[in-house]
């Protein structure tokens, strides 16, 4: 009896597994849209890596709060996904860095220990 639930639950998360993987294609950041950003030059209009680079340095707040690295990781995740998909001025950084920081620790994080909105800003 045991073993038949372990099985059947393994393969319910093979399924899930095989799921999420197929899917993973489609929330990966753009490399053409991300290769555009490093060959920008830096003219104070446009995104570049360095601007980029700038914001993931940002997103180590994670570490300041205590979160865990996979916070961080999600967080960087999807402000690449993010600067693949639309153009953003580089004043719109800060704002959208934020953003996808928040939207990580509601994701993972548990909720108690998710700070208000405004204590981050």
């Amino acid at each position: 009896m045991i073993e038949v639930l372990i099985t059947t639950d393994s393969q319910k998360l093979l399924h899930q597994l095989n799921t999420l993987l197929e899917q993973e294609a489609s929330c990966r950041a753009k490399v053409c849209s991300l290769r555009l950003i490093e060959s920008a030059y830096d003219n104070g209009l446009r995104m570049t890596a360095r601007l980029r680079d700038f914001e993931v340095k940002d997103l180590h707040l994670t570490q300041f709060f205590g979160f865990d690295t996979e916070t961080f990781f999600l967080a960087v995740n999807l402000l690449n996904r993010f600067l693949s998909k639309m153009q953003v001025q580089p004043k719109h950084l800060g704002c959208i860095g934020l953003s996808c920081f928040y939207l990580a620790v509601k994701s993972i994080e548990e909720e108690r220990n998710v700070p208000l909105a405004t204590d981050l800003i």
